[in-house]
């Protein structure tokens, strides 16, 4: 029996069925849960910048009787989580300013991944697997700064004996994107700030028939318009950088299922490599 969808949940996939003034409530949810969560229908009618009857209506759209169920759920997820987080007691450890900054920086990552796993839909994630397995070729669609998450996943992707093409940005690779079709997939990996060269690239692959996947922040985001399947990860904390830890849990999350799906021709592949690598002195042992 699979558990019911949370409020979290339920707007992400209610997102693209929205009017643009329930999507105006829904990205001030999505946005920020912890706040919005104690927000009353005055309050979160001015920040959405919508009116109150709106506000009740979006309620009723997504499946409460009204607005007070729906914000009933949001503060009990809220407090389950902050329940949790009590539980590290961290900060009491920390003994200047400089150390408590240094543990607030990870109990955002954390943050972030308990925020994923309240949004993250389980039977998008396996349809997602099975579209890589099956995929003829994988693109991966990374620029700029998530084009880190692009080559890790570009990597480990090839030790699963899948053939790859990363999309970049870099000019060398732009027209290979012409040689995708109905039986290739392409993953589209990106958050604000959206680059334009990623939507580009969507677009194109969309338009020849391949299969799209979106890893994104939220269902505002551009690249959600071309998607197939999406899963939205948060990338957001209290700096200038964004932080790339759920999005990688993510990322290495799908390449583990997959390796599970086929584990006795990926060990086979993997036994395969460990030769290679050894006759080609890849690595070093740690004893020299």
């Amino acid at each position: 029996m699979n558990p019911s969808p949370t409020v979290l949940q339920k707007i992400s996939h209610m997102y693209q069925q929205m009017s643009p003034s329930q999507q105006a409530i829904a990205d001030v949810i999505l946005h920020d849960p912890e706040s919005s969560a104690f927000y009353n229908v005055a309050k979160m009618a001015r920040e959405a910048n919508v009116s109150e009857s709106t506000v009740t209506r979006f309620a009723t759209f997504i499946g409460y009787s009204g607005f007070p169920g729906m914000s009933r759920e949001l503060q009990e997820m809220v407090r389950s989580r902050l329940t949790t987080g009590e539980r590290f007691q961290l900060s009491r450890n920390a003994t200047t300013v400089g150390q408590q900054a240094v543990l607030q920086h990870f109990e955002e990552d954390v943050h972030n991944l308990n925020l994923m796993m309240e949004r993250i839909d389980l039977q998008a994630f396996e349809r997602i697997v099975q579209l890589l397995l099956s995929a003829k070729r994988i693109g991966i669609v990374s620029s700029r700064s998530t084009l880190s998450l692009g080559m890790f996943f570009d990597f480990y992707l090839n030790l699963l004996n899948k053939d790859t093409l990363l999309f970049s940005g870099e000019p060398r690779t732009v027209d290979r994107i012409h040689r995708f079709g109905g039986d290739d997939v392409i993953v589209g990996i990106g958050f604000a700030r959206y680059t334009r060269f990623s939507v580009d690239c969507l677009e194109v692959g969309k338009k020849r028939g391949a299969r799209i996947i979106v890893i994104t922040d939220y269902p505002s985001s551009p690249l959600c318009r071309y998607a197939d399947e999406i899963l939205y990860t948060p990338t957001g904390i209290a700096s200038h950088m964004e932080s790339f830890v759920a999005p990688l849990s993510l990322l290495t999350a799908i390449l583990r299922s997959m390796s599970h799906q086929d584990s006795d021709k990926a060990t086979s592949l993997l036994h395969d490599l460990e030769d290679a690598w050894n006759g080609l002195g890849i690595y070093v042992d740690s004893d020299k």
